[in-house]
């Protein structure tokens, strides 16, 4: 029983060990400059959702560079 406990336990952790981050490059007022978007259990997972969202971001909005899509290790994971 105790083990059951102690994987589900870390996977609870793990779930949410990398976030999915949108950081706007410009000042605007009333938004926080950096924003979740998701969190991952791992980089890879998060790696492959932000070249998703990158690729459709470029398409959608060819001329805008103001924002970067970007993988992050939650501050509450890092020793």
């Amino acid at each position: 029983m105790r083990e059951g406990g102690l994987t589900a336990a870390g996977a609870a952790e793990r779930s949410s060990m990398w976030l999915l981050v949108i950081v706007l490059l410009n000042i605007v007022p009333g938004l926080n400059n950096v924003t979740v978007l998701n969190t991952f259990a791992t980089a890879e997972e998060c790696q492959i959702e932000r070249n998703r969202i990158g690729f459709e971001m470029a398409a959608a909005y060819p001329n805008e560079r103001d924002f970067v899509i970007a993988c992050q290790l939650n501050p509450k994971h890092s020793s």
